[in-house]
């Protein structure tokens, strides 16, 4: 028998505050809020009843950046193919699929529990007398290493909350089956108590059919469409019911982490890893002290959830259609093309750097986001200390990757415009983005996110191409990686696709400009041999302690151990021994070496 399920991406993608949104909304006032939207829609060329952003604003008496927020994170999982309008706010929407989606957000108040992470501290007297509710509560835990354990701990813990709340869904859709049908049905039927199967298969927003029984929509689930064209609402939901799928979901894998080094087999440098974790075409979890490279046929999906990592970084060079990043800390994480979404969600201290069309932030601190979005950033939950900066990035494959998964160059970048929607505090008052306390829970709380100043900007150099194969395709180019070729590239013409603001671009040109004019300087001093060797072993020896100091001297490691495998060609089993990734006698491989390009320090 073919198994219907719940379709995880409106649950894991979409969650809202519910209570910023519409605090009052329950099933009956959202009967009720999508008659009043069906009234007021029109029909589409396919049929469907589609609605305008300010009539949404209205019935559902909401302001015009909660419609906003409500709209582009349904966007980012309709599957009405409605013309895309290029100017925000002009945009139609699906009148059943929001109706859908709100029911979904419904689940939040009986699975959603706050972490314990999201209480921020009273504000009083903190060290240095900088005020206690000016330190993320989970920085002040990772200060030494038994805080840094106790971070990840509740971390982990929002995952398995997240994970409980997912099998929960499920349940809540199955157990609601005859609502979400009326609330699929045309305004026009001429009995209520009937449905056509073109109206049973617009739950697929909700319901996923089995792509491995190749079964093309819901309604062919229901046996009696072959010989009648309307069913009553109760055996269509009998005959749904019947094909309900009990899904058993792997609980998330969790790693335990020690202060000791992790081994690291060479099976695992086959997928692109060094370290610990779990490794797979639609997650990557658990990863330590790592570094995971991936390319442009390692995701058949087009989704990937990237968890419970730490002090990792994550080379994602492939087009996508969804990311879900959560639980993570201390990583870099470059995501080259999402043409849905890519959701961060209670990160601490992670660099993202990602092309997409939108990205949704909840519950984050101390993070920032180098960012080519076609949309403004969304920020929802309680975040604090996030930084937002151009994308600053690039690799061979990247335009390819950008086509394929549908993210246009056409329109401006808006990483500098983040929209703000946050819901209840833990003192239980309510928080809009149109109220005083839309930005802070008392007056002496800053903004959630600045700007990153351009003095502060880099680039960040792939050494990888992107492509099929091993490493992603292998090295990188030396004209894509080395600071020279970069400087030389800047001065002909933009050197990203997402251009640079003006002040960046001048602050870049600056940057790349510095090594030619120290050697400029240090030749026109004639300095003599023996202070020229001091001047170099000096030189070394600070770069040598921002390598250690900054974390990059395990990631040259980390590149070095990965490019030896390839160009040697071991072969890599799972049989083969367990051994750490103990830094090789000369970490200077091409990968490393042009991995430390990517430093004005070098």
């Amino acid at each position: 028998m073919a198994q219907l399920q719940p379709r995880r991406e409106v649950w894991e993608y979409g969650v809202l505050p519910l209570s910023t949104l519409c605090p009052l909304l329950d099933a009956a006032t959202l009967q009720l809020a999508h008659s009043k939207l069906l009234t007021r829609s029109s029909a589409a060329e396919n049929g469907n009843r589609v609605v305008s952003l300010p009539e949404i604003s209205s019935t559902l008496d909401l302001t015009s950046t909660q419609t906003e927020v409500l709209v582009e994170v349904l966007s980012a999982l309709s599957l009405a193919n409605l013309p895309a309008d290029d100017q925000p706010g002009a945009e139609q929407v699906h009148v059943h699929e929001l109706s859908m989606f709100l029911f979904a957000q419904l689940f939040s108040r009986e699975a959603q529990r706050p972490d314990s992470v999201e209480c921020w501290p009273e504000a009083g007297p903190g060290p240095s007398g900088m005020g206690a509710d000016l330190l993320s509560p989970t920085r002040q835990l990772a200060r030494n290493t038994s805080g840094k354990a106790m971070l990840r701990q509740q971390l982990q813990q929002h995952l398995r909350n997240q994970h409980n709340a997912l099998r929960g869904f499920g349940d809540y859709l199955r157990r609601n089956l005859r609502l979400i049908l009326e609330l699929a049905q045309d305004p026009s039927s001429p009995d209520p108590t009937r449905i056509s199967a073109r109206e049973v298969d617009r739950v697929g927003f909700l319901l996923l059919p089995p792509r491995q029984r190749q079964v093309a929509s819901i309604s062919s689930l229901v046996p009696a469409f072959i010989t009648q064209q309307t069913l009553s609402l109760d055996q269509a939901v009998s005959n749904l019911k019947q094909s309900w799928f009990e899904e058993t979901l792997d609980s998330p894998r969790l790693a335990t982490f020690s202060t000791n080094s992790s081994p690291s087999p060479k099976a695992h440098r086959s997928l692109g890893l060094v370290g610990s974790g779990l490794v797979e075409e639609q997650r990557i979890s658990g990863v330590h002290k790592g570094t995971v490279v991936r390319g442009e046929l390692d995701f058949p999906s087009g989704q990937l959830h990237i968890t419970d990592c730490h002090d990792t970084i994550v080379y994602i060079l492939a087009p996508l259609q969804y990311v879900y990043i959560s639980a993570c800390s201390d990583c870099t994480i470059v995501v080259g093309a999402v043409g849905k979404v890519v959701r961060v969600e209670r990160c601490d201290k992670v660099q993202v750097i990602a092309a997409a069309a939108r990205v949704v932030i909840a519950s984050c601190h101390d993070c920032v986001f180098h960012l080519g979005v076609l949309r403004a950033p969304i920020l929802i939950g309680d975040s604090r200390f996030l930084k937002f900066a151009p994308f600053n990035t690039r690799y061979e494959r990247q335009l390819a990757h950008l086509r394929d998964a549908g993210v246009r160059l056409d329109m401006p970048n808006q990483w500098d415009s983040p929209i703000v929607l946050q819901g209840r505090d833990r003192r239980g008052q309510l928080s809009g983005p149109d109220s005083p306390r839309a930005y802070s829970l008392s007056s002496s709380t800053k903004p959630p996110f600045s700007l990153l100043p351009p003095e502060e900007f880099f680039p960040f150099v792939v050494p990888f191409q992107g492509s099929a194969g091993v490493l992603a395709g292998g090295v990188a180019p030396s004209h894509t990686t080395k600071w020279g070729q970069l400087h030389t590239a800047a001065s002909k013409g933009p050197v990203y696709l997402f251009p640079l603001p003006p002040e960046y671009e001048r602050a870049l040109h600056k940057k790349l400009g510095m090594t030619s004019e120290l050697r400029h300087k240090f030749k026109q001093a004639n300095l003599g041999k023996d202070k020229e060797r001091e001047l170099n072993d000096a030189i070394q020896a600070h770069f040598k302690d921002w390598l250690a100091s900054s974390n990059m001297l395990r990631q040259i490691y980390d590149l070095s151990n990965l490019e030896k495998d390839e160009v040697t060609g071991t072969p890599l089993t799972a049989g083969n021994s367990a051994g750490a990734a103990a830094p090789p006698s000369n970490a200077g491989g091409v990968s490393a070496s042009r991995f430390m390009d990517q430093s004005p320090r070098s």
